[in-house]
């Protein structure tokens, strides 16, 4: 039980610091999230509408856990 609740947290930390990679290279201002510009740059064929299914907080940008579900739930492709 103790391995596989390490692996676990294991595992977190590692999607997270994949998620804050992710945003980072794709964050071209520097302020940590990712506006609709940042990302039309990568997703070219991205609407408002699928940005905004992605920030699920609307508050109009996407940060390091947004963008992990949207990937994990298939509404954007891995960067």
């Amino acid at each position: 039980m103790k391995t596989a609740l390490i692996a676990l947290a294991t595992a977190a930390t590692v999607t997270g610091t994949l998620a804050s990679a992710a945003v980072a290279d794709l964050d071209s201002d520097g302020d940590g999230v990712v506006s609709f510009t940042e990302m039309l740059a990568v997703y070219p064929t991205l609407t408002e509408e699928g940005f905004s299914a992605v920030d699920t907080n609307g508050d109009g940008v996407v940060d390091a856990e947004e963008f992990t579900a949207a990937t994990e739930g298939g509404l954007i492709p891995e960067a």
